[in-house]
């Protein structure tokens, strides 16, 4: 079991990794861009999510659904309510970001694409992983009411209801509030292939890595030949471009590489005393608090324009641009034209989430502590 958890746990660092760079638009890990972000980033995390659902779930949803508004949805909320003050603070500063405060903004607009305050964009996939399992177990629950338990067949229901959302996408009827149910019917198969994975398919996961991988570049590489282009969003169930299957196919054979890769970093963290070494609990570490990274990367990005635009109008960095800075959350400048200072984004984009997320933990465990002491 510790090996397995070190294995996902690196996965879901690996994942953020490739969100980040993706949002940076910086090319490093796309290998040519035979696996490009867009084509399955996003649902390696979904993957993570299925392959962690329990089955015994299923006979206590309303205490799951509860445990999952406290995990997910509360911290969200809270948030949320804070880059919508942001965002109306620095409306008086210039900028152009973010959306009214108000209660549409903070407690609906969440859920039909979560970039209502832009400083918190990223995390918009926190209110969609919520619905997706609490419609999973709800739609389990139904399923065997119904006799049906069977993991292919549930698997077998979840790809016809994507393809279907995907095959309605292309044709425009998923607009406006349809994205949410199109955006979790998308998701599902993915969902379930992680708990098909688990259940059905990792014990038999032992192809050599000298033939596993060069086979899925191979897929790959023929897919980008013959498409127009891989990339789809999950937010807003648009970028079709090559039909109902081959977004499957791409989440497929992006999650499989890293899942690999990911087997691989695992087993040499594990092995030969490395388990407590700085790279592997930098590596944990990342991958246990994937959540202050997806709602606070942009805010890291942010600071770092602000460095360059109060150069700017020091006389230095002439050609940042200010307008971008006021108006595009993603832009970003590269010093003296070096597109390899996207990495001082990146860095700070792990960073100071990383940061604010320990000091929150810890704010709030202080509070627990003055809390039971004064009840006592």
């Amino acid at each position: 079991m510790k090996e397995r958890n070190t294995k996902f746990t690196v996965l879901s660092a690996i994942a953020m990794v490739l969100v980040i760079l993706g949002h940076l638009n910086f090319n490093v890990l796309t290998f040519g861009d035979i696996f490009s972000y867009y084509s399955y980033h996003v649902l390696i995390f979904v993957f993570i999510s299925g392959y962690f659902y329990k089955t015994e779930n299923e006979d206590r949803i309303i205490r799951y659904i509860l445990h999952k508004l406290k995990t997910l949805m509360l911290p969200y909320f809270v948030w949320n309510v804070i880059y919508g003050l942001v965002a109306v603070m620095l409306h008086g500063a210039g900028f152009e970001l973010g959306q009214e405060f108000n209660i549409y903004n903070l407690l609906v607009a969440p859920f039909v694409g979560g970039h209502q305050f832009m400083y918190n964009a990223v995390a918009w996939f926190v209110p969609a992983l919520f619905l997706l399992e609490v419609c999973n177990v709800c739609a389990r629950k139904i399923l065997s009411f119904c006799r049906i338990r069977n993991e292919w067949i549930i698997a077998s229901l979840y790809l016809i209801a994507g393809i279907f959302a995907i095959y309605m996408a292309i044709r425009g009827s998923v607009y406006d509030y349809y994205k949410i149910p199109g955006r979790l019917m998308l998701m599902a198969p993915v969902f379930q292939l992680g708990r098909l994975y688990k259940d059905k398919l990792e014990r038999l996961d032992i192809i050599p890595s000298a033939i596993y991988i060069p086979v899925l570049f191979a897929i790959n590489l023929l897919l980008v030949l013959t498409m127009g282009g891989l990339n789809y969003s999950v937010v807003w169930v648009t970028g079709f471009a090559n039909g109902p299957i081959v977004p499957y196919i791409t989440a497929v054979t992006g999650i499989a590489l890293w899942l690999r890769i990911a087997g691989i970093i695992a087993a040499l963290i594990e092995s030969g005393g490395r388990s407590d070494s700085i790279t592997a609990n930098v590596i944990r570490y990342i991958g246990s608090n994937t959540y202050s990274i997806m709602m606070h990367q942009l805010m890291a990005f942010l600071c770092i324009n602000a460095i360059f635009n109060a150069l700017s109008k020091a006389g230095l960095c002439s050609d940042f641009d200010a307008v971008s800075y006021h108006t595009d959350i993603y832009y970003t400048y590269n010093l003296m034209g070096c597109e390899g200072f996207k990495w001082a984004y990146f860095a700070l984009g792990i960073m100071l989430p990383l940061v604010i997320g320990w000091c929150t933990d810890r704010l709030l465990k202080r509070a627990l502590v003055i809390f039971k002491k004064d009840k006592n």
